[in-house]
């Protein structure tokens, strides 16, 4: 499966939030066939970072979508590429 970075920056109030909202959050990532990785609150631009993983970009897109409705957040997600995958991709060039 493909890594997927996103952060979050709330438009709101976030009141309301915490695990039972998480768990939405999860059940979403499921229904679009992926896994969490990772997830932090962040200090700065952006208020969370999720690291996860999707079959595809479709599926990250519609992800990130309901998941920024859930929570009432702009989304910015980034396909990623492992370290070595990465490397291999620059000495090709």
């Amino acid at each position: 499966m493909q890594a997927y970075v996103s952060l979050y920056k709330y438009k709101g109030p976030i009141k309301g939030g915490g695990r039972e909202r998480f768990e939405k959050v999860k059940n979403i990532v499921t229904d679009e066939k992926g896994i969490i990785r990772h997830m932090y609150g962040l200090l700065g631009e952006y208020d969370a970072l999720s690291v996860a993983e999707f079959p595809d970009n479709r599926a990250a897109m519609r992800a990130a979508l309901r998941i920024g409705n859930l929570i009432n957040a702009q989304t910015n997600t980034l396909a990623a590429v492992e370290g070595d995958d990465f490397l291999q991709i620059m000495s090709e060039l």
